[in-house]
């Protein structure tokens, strides 16, 4: 027959000294500490019998965070997350208890929990650009749709009004347009919807060939360090793109440092394991070639790091930036599969790294079509689904003049009942991606068992992600918004010059 076993006898001394955090008793009546744990004297010493507030917190009365009387009344738990001021943050928990000869007094813990805040921090900053970046992509879009109306016809008229008085007037309304166009891209780069022509690049390449222009940009009064690891890898992005990444660090950087300073570039090889990727909300383990620019600038306080990379946010006076530098790096960034770590503090300057994901294999690059000069002598029908009006009314328009028959639907489902009736004699679809009814991938699809010859062209103001996450494949033929009425032409007649 067994024995009952008794249950384990702790010491309470010794079970507060194995904890991490730091724990004091307290007499609620003069805030003089009656016991430390070890974590607590190894902090501030031997501090029994002294005040909490004066020997803790260095204040000459009860700190104003404090709810000891709470936790006196109450008999729970409270707490209180406390900032100091080098950017730690305290978690401070108090709780009742009684002496065995009948004293009450309070239990006060202290945990350092800033890297959790730090963490949580980024991640809500991570999940606050992810809704930016839907949010500018379909203000984007929106532009996108106005600007083919605005450009297409500027380009129109001042081909039928060429030699006109009002001539000057039509070219500053398309000068205005192809701006505006620009700043589009720009907010779709952002947003991480705008299709690159991504392929092997050798980061050292690109500084190599811009190393000149880098110079220049900066100025005289700033000091350019370059060092490039000639063992850093390939990465998988569009180079021109690559170059853009690097010149708005290094404008940045400048624009920190109008007195003068240092900026390093550099350049190496590294590996993101699980402990980084935990401590760095957006990242993603692997291998990496690592973009690093540093400034002696002025650096940036945690309000503005908060809101670096946002379209249009910007420190500079009215007029003198844009906003979208860092924000369209970002994009850049994101587009490549990538991360973005800043560290800077106010007056020691700031530490830019771009992590990009390492390739070695070769893509093969997708080989280009040589589009016919000659237009072909038969008459060919285009149907073009479009739920704007005015863009589709543009768009018959441009075909019409090329002498294409141009066949007009409002959405999918008006373009499928037409191909019903001109099944064969169409020879190419125009077609929006997203839409009303029936969307453009769908009505691809309708269109494959009705009429599989018919080729099919997709358009939008929507680009990357968005045209390919609504089934368009990424050998599909697509025109992206705003459309010119030349690139419109060079593009059918590259599809149907086989026809």
């Amino acid at each position: 027959m067994s024995m009952p076993t008794c249950p384990p006898q702790y010491d309470p001394q010794s079970l507060l000294n194995s904890q991490p955090v730091i724990i004091t008793v307290i007499d609620p009546a003069t805030y003089q500490v009656q016991f430390q744990n070890q974590t607590g004297l190894k902090r501030f010493g031997d501090i029994t019998s002294m005040s909490c507030y004066e020997k803790i917190t260095g204040c000459l009365a009860p700190c104003s965070f404090c709810r000891m009387p709470e936790a006196l009344q109450s008999g729970e738990i409270v707490h209180n997350e406390v900032e100091l001021p080098d950017d730690r943050v305290l978690l401070v928990q108090w709780s009742k208890t009684v002496t065995s000869s009948g004293l009450v007094h309070v239990i006060e813990t202290i945990t350092d929990i800033s890297e959790k805040k730090r963490i949580e921090r980024a991640l809500q900053q991570v999940q606050k650009m992810e809704a930016v970046g839907r949010l500018a992509g379909g203000i984007a879009h929106d532009f996108n749709n106005l600007l083919t109306v605005i450009n297409g016809y500027s380009q129109i008229l001042s081909e039928e009004l060429a030699g006109h008085p009002s001539g000057r007037s039509l070219e500053l309304i398309k000068q205005a347009g192809h701006r505006a166009a620009a700043l589009t891209k720009k907010i779709l780069t952002f947003s991480r919807h705008h299709v690159f022509e991504q392929k092997p690049v050798q980061l050292n390449v690109i500084i190599r060939d811009i190393a000149d222009l880098l110079k220049s940009l900066i100025g005289e009064h700033i000091k350019l360090a370059v060092s490039v690891d000639p063992s850093a890898g390939k990465v998988l992005a569009d180079p021109v793109q690559l170059e853009q990444v690097v010149l708005n660090l290094l404008v940045n950087a400048r624009d920190a440092m109008p007195e003068g300073g240092v900026i390093s570039l550099e350049t190496t090889n590294a590996t993101l394991d699980a402990t980084y990727v935990k401590q760095h909300p957006g990242s993603v383990a692997g291998q990496y070639v690592v973009l690093t620019v540093r400034d002696t600038g002025c650096g940036m306080d945690t309000e503005t790091q908060a809101h670096m990379f946002e379209p249009f946010f910007t420190t500079k006076q009215q007029g003198q930036g844009s906003g979208l530098g860092l924000a369209t790096t970002y994009g850049i960034v994101k587009q490549c599969n990538g991360y973005i770590d800043v560290s800077s503090s106010p007056g020691c300057g700031s530490i830019f790294k771009i992590f990009l994901p390492r390739v070695e294999a070769v893509v093969p690059e997708t080989p280009t079509t040589n589009v016919s000069e000659t237009r072909r002598e038969s008459r060919k029908t285009i149907l073009v689904a479009e739920d704007e009006s005015a863009v589709r009314a543009l768009l018959a328009r441009i075909l019409s003049e090329k002498g294409y028959e141009v066949l007009e639907a409002a959405d999918g489902m008006e373009a499928l009942k037409l191909m019903q009736q001109h099944a064969s004699s169409c020879h190419l679809v125009i077609t929006d991606v997203i839409m009303p009814r029936l969307n453009g991938p769908a009505l691809a699809q309708h269109l494959a068992a009705l009429s599989p010859n018919v080729k099919i062209l997709f358009i939008s103001g929507y680009t990357g992600d968005t045209v390919f996450t609504n089934g368009v494949g990424k050998d599909a033929f697509l025109l992206q918004k705003p459309i010119m009425p030349q690139a419109l032409t060079d593009k059918v007649e590259e599809i149907l010059c086989n026809c």
